[in-house]
């Protein structure tokens, strides 16, 4: 064989060992993000709790937001009110379908105390929808504090995707759910902003 078809063999094998180099870092690198995920990622357990937990706190929003309605005496209130009502139930529907999709059955249930507090609450007409909406905006001052939980887990989700976007898109409604509460707030109790 002649030095340069030994030459030209060793330039090949040269350029086949960068080659498998490169593909090495690619695939290591590749290794590196999935274990990143995985390690990081929601658990199926942790994800059904959320959901079904989720699914019955909207469930009740729709209902005692309908409570609500029922006794509103300020037109502006009841026009937002019937949104928002909207929105939870159709959360709560959502949520709902993507737990049975997810091969589990809604199975949470709020405590029946809890449930009677905040149908009573919202149904009072004790209470003005004024201070209904002011006992609102201060026991939720923060959307972002309040919505926390729900964006950390699906902060956790790459690997689901479908259920990541579902929440992420629940928590933009919830946040301009809370954004429309204050304004009311404001809007009716000037004194207390």
């Amino acid at each position: 064989m002649s030095e340069a078809a030994l030459e030209r063999i060793e330039q090949g094998i040269n350029t086949l060992a960068a080659q498998q180099e490169a593909i090495c870092e690619r695939l290591q690198a590749l290794e590196d993000r999935v274990s990143k995920a995985v390690s990081g990622a929601a658990s199926r357990d942790e994800v059904i709790q959320l959901l079904d937990g989720f699914r019955a706190g909207e469930a009740l929003g729709e209902a005692s937001i309908g409570a609500w309605i029922e006794v509103c005496t300020t037109d502006c209130v009841r026009g937002a009110l019937r949104t928002i009502q909207q929105r939870e139930g159709m959360h709560a529907r959502l949520l709902e379908q993507r737990l049975r999709e997810l091969g589990a059955q809604p199975t949470f249930e709020i405590p029946a105390a809890d449930v009677e507090k905040a149908m009573k609450g919202l149904s009072s007409t004790e209470k003005s929808d004024a201070q209904k909406l002011l006992e609102f905006s201060q026991r939720y001052p923060d959307a972002d504090v309040l919505l926390k939980p729900i964006c950390d887990v699906a902060d956790r989700l790459d690997h689901d995707q479908e259920t990541q976007w579902l929440l992420r898109s629940i928590v933009q409604d919830e946040r301009s759910t809370v954004a429309l509460v204050h304004e009311a707030c404001a809007m009716l109790n000037p004194q207390a902003a």
